[in-house]
C-alpha cells in the first residue's frame, strides 16, 4: 500500500497550531512529543499510539484526544485529495480538486503553497454546468468539517435548519448544566436527554469551559449594569 506522502507534512503544522510538537517521522509513524519526550506516535494510517512509558500519564492523556481528533480530519482529507480530480469551470484558474458533487453543488480542496496547508470550497453548478458561482470559503481551524457540513446543507443532504452555530451550542449546554444541576424533580427520560446532549456539545464546541465562561461573565457584567440603573418603572395600565 502507498504511504500517503502528504499526511505527516500537514499533520505536523495542524498540531503545531495547536501547540503540540512533533519529531521526525521514524519507521512510517510519526512522534508526538509532550515535555520533550516522545509521548505517542501516531501511524501511517492515522491510529495514535501511547509510547510504553506514558500510558496513564495526565500530561498526555489532556493532549491524546485532541491529537487523535485532528489526526483522523487529516488522514481522511489528504487521501480524498490525492485521489480526487481536478475540478474543470470556466473562469477558474486555481489547481482545485474535486471531492464531492450533488444537487448542483460541489465541494472542493486546494493544496496551498509554502506549507500554508489546506483550504476547502463550496461552489453552486452554473445551470450549463460549465462554470461555478456563488463559493463559500473555508479554512483555519476545523475548516474541514465546517466546508463538509456547508456541502451537506447546500446540497440538502441535510436540514439546514436542524444546525446550531457555536455560539448557540454555548448557550444550550449552559441551559441543559444549569438545570440538571438545579435541583428541581427531572424524570429520567429527561435527565438522560440532557446529560446526553451536553456531552455531545462538550465534542463538538472548541474551547467550550472558555466559552462558557466568557457567557457567563457577560451576564453578570450586565445584571451589575442593571443594577446600578435600579429598578424600571413601568407604565401603569
Amino acid at each position: 500500500m502507498k504511504m500517503n506522502d502528504k499526511f505527516f507534512p500537514e499533520l505536523s503544522r495542524r498540531l503545531k497550531r495547536e501547540g503540540i510538537s512533533t519529531g521526525p517521522v521514524e519507521k512510517a509513524s510519526l512522534p508526538v512529543l509532550v515535555e520533550g519526550r516522545q509521548a505517542m506516535w501516531v501511524q501511517s494510517w492515522g491510529g495514535v499510539i501511547f509510547n510504553a512509558g506514558s500510558v496513564n500519564d495526565p500530561a498526555v492523556d489532556q493532549i491524546h484526544d485532541t491529537v487523535a481528533e485532528i489526526s483522523a480530519q487529516v488522514y481522511e482529507y489528504t487521501e480524498a485529495m490525492a485521489a480526487a480530480p481536478s475540478l474543470k469551470a470556466v473562469g477558474l484558474h486555481e489547481d482545485f480538486r474535486l471531492l464531492a458533487e450533488f444537487n448542483g453543488i460541489i465541494l472542493a480542496g486546494q493544496e496551498l503553497e509554502a506549507d500554508w496547508g489546506y483550504k476547502f470550497v463550496t461552489w453552486r453548478r452554473s445551470p450549463d454546468r460549465k462554470a461555478v458561482n456563488g463559493g463559500e470559503y473555508f479554512d483555519g481551524g476545523h475548516f474541514y468539517e465546517a466546508a463538509k457540513l456547508d456541502f451537506a446543507c447546500r446540497a440538502g443532504l441535510v436540514d439546514g435548519h436542524r444546525q446550531f452555530t457555536d455560539e448557540q451550542l454555548v448557550e444550550l449546554y449552559r441551559c441543559a448544566c444549569e438545570t440538571l444541576e438545579s435541583g428541581y424533580p427531572l424524570t429520567k427520560e429527561r435527565r438522560e436527554v440532557l446529560e446526553q446532549a451536553a456531552e455531545q456539545i462538550e465534542g463538538s464546541v472548541d474551547d467550550l469551559d472558555h466559552r462558557v465562561s466568557l457567557s457567563n461573565q457577560r451576564e453578570l457584567e450586565a445584571a451589575d449594569q442593571q443594577a446600578d440603573r435600579g429598578p424600571e418603572m413601568g407604565m401603569s395600565p
